[in-house]
């Protein structure tokens, strides 16, 4: 009964770890934290009752719920997106640079433009004369709801082809 030789390293590993991609899932993590602050600060003038930049709710069935989860879901995702790099970058997976951050780019322009959409919904919804226009006020009242699920759609098919597209061994 000897003992058996261990190849070090993580599980499954092989023993080769990559540093650069470790990196780059726990730099995912702290944006992610950071953008957490962000997208309530963008969020909150928008559900705010009474606020000066508050929306009629009335208009957008669905909106308010799915604004209220935006930083959440935002959050959790990016969290997920680093957790799974650091996990590709402990068995010595190598994931591209570029690729991270098309997947962080895409979550933090659509946080920054969330309220500029919202709000020009908002100021076509209140023209006397949407009524006019054939479907256009059912359109802009899904608006919200279908950006917010649009987004995550987006965000979850390029990290998937992200962590998918990553190789085994050397870098980009």
């Amino acid at each position: 009964m000897g003992l058996r030789k261990s190849k070090g390293g993580a599980i499954g590993g092989g023993g080769t770890a990559n540093v650069r991609t470790i990196i780059l899932g726990a730099i995912s993590i702290v944006l992610a934290l950071i953008m957490l602050g962000i997208a309530m600060d963008t969020v909150s003038p928008l559900i705010t009752v009474g606020g000066p930049h508050a929306i009629n709710w009335t208009n957008y069935p669905g909106g308010e719920p799915m604004l209220r989860l935006f930083p959440l879901i935002m959050t959790i995702g990016l969290i997920i997106f680093g957790g799974v790099l650091v996990w590709l970058g402990t068995t010595g997976k190598t994931m591209s640079i570029k690729d991270t951050i098309m997947v962080t780019l895409v979550v933090v322009v659509a946080v920054i433009m969330l309220p500029i959409i919202v709000d020009a919904a908002d100021g076509v919804m209140e023209r006397a004369d949407i009524g006019t226009y054939t479907g256009l006020k059912s359109f802009l009242g899904l608006l919200p709801l279908l950006y917010t699920v649009g987004l995550m759609t987006i965000s979850g098919l390029l990290g998937f082809r992200a962590v998918r597209g990553g190789s085994k061994g050397s870098g980009d």
